[in-house]
């Protein structure tokens, strides 16, 4: 990606990322010519354009999966964000200062979703068709049974200081990285039921995790 102070950020074609001029295109709304709509100017006139119905991963431009890179995502996000700032436009009219700010609102709101591990796997769930509900909430029926997930929630109950809670909290912790880790197996392996289990019992772990967090809150530390 360039950027100059004269125009609008120029990105190059067909590289896969939201501002390519590759892919569906659609009328700019200043000048009628054709627009990508994974673009954020008009290739003709520079008008900033309106967010399209893009998923999130491309409208980040990143590779719809799972196991994404955090650190790519972010530098993604906020490489954008810098070009749609809507003060740059304040001088283009109220159009297209609206429509930067519509088109960083849409970055973040796909930010936000994809750096969570949980949203993430429901929003991949809901690209494949595969959205909750049923099924989400019927793998979390099975999960309530999990006596491990249960063992933790009766170990929490018990806990009556910090420590005892941080080393739960340690042990939860550890099982929603293996979650995680496992989760991304079974998008990779296109095992859409599997991740569906494997999410139910990842949100188990993490209302579990915040539990804890409010557990440790009202418990006064250990003093010696």
């Amino acid at each position: 990606m360039t950027t100059s102070d004269s125009g609008p950020p120029r990105f190059p074609a067909g590289n896969g990322i939201a501002g390519a001029i590759d892919g569906d295109l659609e009328p700019c709304w200043q000048c009628g010519r054709s627009v990508a709509a994974r673009a954020f100017f008009c290739h003709s006139c520079g008008a900033v354009q309106p967010p399209r119905p893009l998923d999130h991963f491309t409208r980040l431009g990143l590779e719809a999966r799972f196991d994404i890179d955090l650190e790519t995502l972010a530098r993604q996000h906020a490489g954008f964000s810098r070009s749609l700032d809507p003060d740059r436009f304040a001088a283009r009219g109220a159009r297209q200062q609206a429509n930067a700010r519509a088109q960083s609102d849409a970055l973040t709101e796909a930010f936000e979703t994809l750096r969570d591990p949980v949203r993430r796997a429901r929003y991949l769930l809901a690209l494949t068709g595969a959205t909750p509900p049923p099924g989400l909430e019927a793998a979390a029926d099975e999960v309530a049974e999990d006596e491990e997930v249960a063992a933790l929630a009766r170990q929490l109950d018990a806990a009556q200081d910090v420590a005892a809670v941080d080393r739960l909290a340690a042990e939860v912790g550890q099982r929603i990285e293996s979650c995680i880790k496992y989760l991304a197996i079974a998008f990779r392996n296109g095992q859409t039921d599997n991740a569906v289990r494997i999410l139910a019992r990842l949100e188990r772990l993490e209302a579990l995790c915040a539990d804890a967090r409010r557990r440790r809150a009202g418990l006064a530390p250990n003093t010696p």
